[in-house]
């Protein structure tokens, strides 16, 4: 089943899934147990896990949703078909993520579609690749489109509103005491009913035809909206009216008949609703910007050179290229790319020299010098000159088109907090519509024997009957779905869109609500807290035969077959070693029959002897060495270490190399740098009030060294000789004791942790399982010693917990309003306050309140974008979103 979900294998994200269908972890990373992931490796035990699950999780655009209510009446519709494990819908987005149970069939999505499609919304799958591309500018035309529809049909509202004020000059002349002026025969004529009505239907047929048709469309498809409401309580106004117009008028406040319509409610209520119709798509096209850009990174043509002889250095020319499609590259494809451009593949430099703008991927804005057999991502500027590009990674497989559809997916899932706006939104519009019925019949019946004369105010001396109509009808439209409905998705799509912009790959808002629950933060020491590039500092030899070199290249030959931090610096240091030595073994042997003990060590036949390399105590056991002679040479080769100007011999790590039926014959120490600024971003996470763990699998002298050179005292605690088993035991006991876990790490032996902690966090580099094992990856993390992230991945990892504290409290306020304006608008709608203060709404008001209620959740939500919004480590108040002054534009 492909996965759809994205590794990282050096400073490239290639996508592992295809067209269509994604993994399971929409709703959660996969979960394997430490034991499993240690032995078989974690990409064996996610596949295996996979395999047995069998389900997959397809992406759909659903077009027709309003509010809360109709995301609502998509989702009960998914779940009670057949064959549909659970189903996520995302109104802001348009987006339904559908699981579908194993052995489910082409005839359960026809099933749904259909089901989904008669309850008057449109659902197919979502395109991938070009389509995708192509899909994403034809829905940004659309918007533009229904845009200045809206507006249009605003301005018509308004014009009509407009006439509205005109019919009532009469009361306006009356109100300021210009009695004299407020009979002519003009005016008189303009106050008639029929004018008023004129109006009405005007508006409802004209700027108010497709809420109003929309509306009661849904209501007959069993799905009533937001649309519902405003198209019956419209309704309902104009009925009102009618009714007042045909009704004796009344005598009014100066001695004259006053007729009992109120042909401006329908029409201002319209006017109210569109306007916050339009308010609402700015805001709402805002919150969405980044996912839009972020789409659209990626220029859709590319410049494949045909030339025999590439360009010089200096050489702005365009010799012998041609135009082709972006997704038609292939790896080992020569790409120009020209000042101002935006690089279409992840690929090496193979002539050309120039700055590039990386803040897509990183969120950093300076620029990074590049030239030849430097890596380049797709998405990022050319600024300065002119590049020449071998492909590695083409098409769909890119960096930043895999950040793209991994943000896109993420705002699919929905956070757990979000549960009790979909309780509530599913039966909100029957519940409104019951709360209007009562209230009329409340007011009706026994308005009058409860509160004599209370209805006077409402019904402006028509009676009862008006009266309460008018009552029910503004308990219609005060009423807001589309807020509950908005509250979660919209601080999510803001939240995800801006961690891609920051270098943070979060996998939805489930994610981002653990991030901000979480109190204790586990750190993985090698590649992590340090760069990840350990030297051999020392080695120990343990007989005078024996030479270092001898040492250095039996080891490298076992380690040639790993792929352990410390391989690559043991195998540099015996390949300097060998060609150094002038004697018969100055090359490095051959190995076969190789087997791996995760977070112990490697085995390797070579020269015809079985050789282990790895944890002393374990080589020990294995070569039958007596007790304490690994110990021993492990020492000595960290005093030697330390001897020869190297790291203390506490802060080095320890490797034994011994021959089974001979015994231990030396020992290797290997030092590792802490990354400029990681002390201050583990300062930086003790500050945010979080308890930070470093786990290790070096020895716990080591590990305390790396601790006391943080410099924070008692503050970090250190636990070292962790299996990968161990880590996950930790994590877990952590858990037990009540604490939120974030695991921080790289390597193969940090998964299982990763997987266990409440939020796994990966960093950018490291093996492409731990990337599948996280709900974080951290982008800005970069292997190149370029990166402007403080602390890397370390640094990154508060970045995530802030932007998580941050998107939940907005995804609390939002809901916090929403629940609260419902629980208050519509008992003032019912008229609650009118027998004690005489204060009711009329319908225009209602509306007027209901339209800003939303503007206002999805304004909160873009707050989380404000400069100071969320702060990072050496700059409080930078912003969430660094960008640089200019950017190159993709060639679309």
């Amino acid at each position: 089943m492909p996965t759809g979900m994205f590794g990282w294998r050096g400073k490239h994200l290639g996508r592992i899934g295809g067209a269509g269908t994604y993994s399971r972890q929409l709703w959660s990373p996969p979960r394997a147990s430490g034991a499993t992931l240690a032995e078989e490796g974690v990409s064996s035990a996610v596949n295996r896990q996979e395999e047995e699950n069998e389900g997959s999780t397809i992406l759909f655009t659903v077009e027709g949703m309003r509010c809360g209510g109709c995301s609502a009446a998509v989702q009960k519709v998914l779940v009670a078909t057949p064959g549909v494990s659970r189903a996520a819908v995302n109104l802001v987005t348009e987006t339904a993520a559908v699981e579908l149970a194993a052995g489910a069939s082409e005839s359960t999505i026809a099933e749904f579609t259909k089901a989904v499609g008669d309850k008057g919304f449109t659902m197919s799958p979502r395109p991938v690749g070009r389509a995708a591309e192509e899909a994403a500018i034809k829905a940004e035309a659309r918007r533009a489109e229904e845009m200045e529809r809206t507006k249009w049909d605003l301005y018509k509202a308004w014009g009509l509103t407009g006439l509205c004020l005109v019919t009532h000059t009469t009361h306006h002349l009356h109100h300021f005491g210009l009695h004299e002026y407020a009979h002519g025969e003009l005016l008189t004529a303009l106050g008639q009913p029929w004018v008023g009505g004129a109006i009405a239907v005007l508006a409802l047929a004209g700027p108010g035809a497709g809420i109003m048709r929309e509306g009661f469309k849904a209501l007959a498809n069993g799905a009533p909206n937001m649309n519902s409401l405003v198209g019956v309580g419209a309704s309902a106004a104009f009925a009102l009216s009618i009714a007042g117009a045909l009704a004796p008028p009344v005598i009014g406040d100066y001695g004259v008949p006053v007729n009992n319509d109120f042909f401006e409610e329908p029409v201002l209520l319209l006017a109210f609703i569109l306007l916050g119709r339009a308010l609402e798509s700015r805001a709402r096209a805002r919150a969405a910007s980044d996912l839009r850009s972020l789409s659209t990174l990626l220029p859709l043509d590319a410049r494949l050179v045909v030339a025999d002889k590439l360009p010089e250095v200096g050489d702005d020319s365009d010799p012998m290229t041609v135009s082709v499609d972006r997704l038609a590259l292939r790896p080992g494809d020569l790409v120009r790319v020209l000042p101002g451009e935006v690089i279409p593949v992840d690929g090496e430099v193979v002539s050309g020299a120039a700055a590039v703008d990386e803040a897509t991927l990183t969120g950093e804005p300076l620029l990074v010098p590049k030239a030849g057999g430097d890596q380049v991502s797709a998405g990022t500027g050319v600024f300065e000159g002119p590049l020449t590009v071998r492909a590695t990674t083409a098409g769909d497989g890119s960096v930043a088109a895999g950040i793209a559809r991994t943000v896109a997916d993420a705002q699919a899932r929905a956070a757990p907090v979000q549960r009790l706006a979909d309780a509530v939104a599913g039966p909100f519009v029957y519940g409104v519509m019951a709360a209007s019925a009562t209230t009329f019949a409340f007011w009706n019946f026994a308005g009058d024997a409860f509160f004599p004369g209370a209805l006077l105010e409402a019904s402006g001396g028509a009676g009862a009957t008006l009266g309460a109509l008018k009552l029910a009808t503004d308990v219609l439209v005060v009423a807001c779905p589309c807020a509950l409905g908005l509250a979660t998705p919209t601080a999510v799509l803001v939240a995800t869109s801006a961690g891609a912009r920051l270098g943070l790959l979060l996998r939805g808002g489930d994610v981002l609500e653990a991030s901000a629950q979480i109190d204790t933060v586990a750190l993985d020491k090698t590649g992590t807290i340090t760069e990840g590039k350990p030297r051999v500092t020392g080695v120990a030899c343990a007989s005078d035969e024996l030479t270092s070199a001898d040492v250095l290249r039996l080891a490298a030959a076992v380690e040639s077959t790993t792929t352990h931090p410390l391989a690559a610096a043991v195998e540099e240091a015996a390949t300097a070693a060998v060609t150094a030595d002038r004697g018969p073994h100055n090359t490095l042997p051959r190995a076969d029959d190789a087997e791996t003990s995760p977070g112990r060590g490697a085995a390797a036949n070579v020269e015809g002897k079985r050789v282990y390399v790895g944890n002393p105590e374990w080589v020990e056991s294995q070569v039958g060495a007596p007790a304490g002679s690994a110990a021993a040479l492990s020492a000595a080769a960290a005093d030697n270490s330390e001897a020869t100007g190297g790291p203390a011999a506490a802060a080095c790590s320890l490797v034994a190399v011994g021959i089974e039926g001979e015994g231990i014959i030396g020992a290797i120490a290997l030092a590792d740098k802490i990354r400029p600024g990681a002390a201050g971003a583990v300062r930086r996470l003790v500050d945010m009030g979080l308890k930070v763990v470093i786990l290790s699998g070096d020895r716990q002298p080591a590990v305390d060294a790396i601790a006391q050179e943080l410099g924070l005292g008692g503050s970090v605690v250190a636990k070292g000789g962790l299996l990968p088993a161990d880590k996950e035991a930790f994590v877990k006991g952590l858990q037990e004791r009540g604490a939120k876990v974030a695991m921080v790490g790289d390597g193969i032996n940090d998964a299982p942790a990763l997987v266990a902690a409440d939020v796994g966090m990966a960093v950018s580099g490291g093996m492409e399982a731990t990337a599948q094992a996280a709900g974080v990856v951290l982008l800005g993390d970069k292997d190149d010693g370029k990166s402007g992230v403080a602390g890397g991945g370390v640094g990154q990892a508060a970045d995530a917990i802030e932007l998580g504290r941050s998107a939940l409290s907005k995804i609390r306020q939002n809901l916090g309003w929403a629940l609260a304006y419902n629980l208050v608008g519509i008992p003032v709608a019912a008229g609650v306050l009118l027998p004690e203060y005489g204060i009711s709404l009329n319908p225009a008001a209602a509306g007027a309140m209901m339209a800003l209620s939303s503007v206002a959740v999805v304004t909160n939500s873009l707050l989380l974008k404000v400069p100071g919004g969320v702060e990072r480590a050496g700059a409080p108040g930078d912003g969430l979103i660094k960008r640089p002054s200019a950017r190159p534009a993709p060639a679309r």
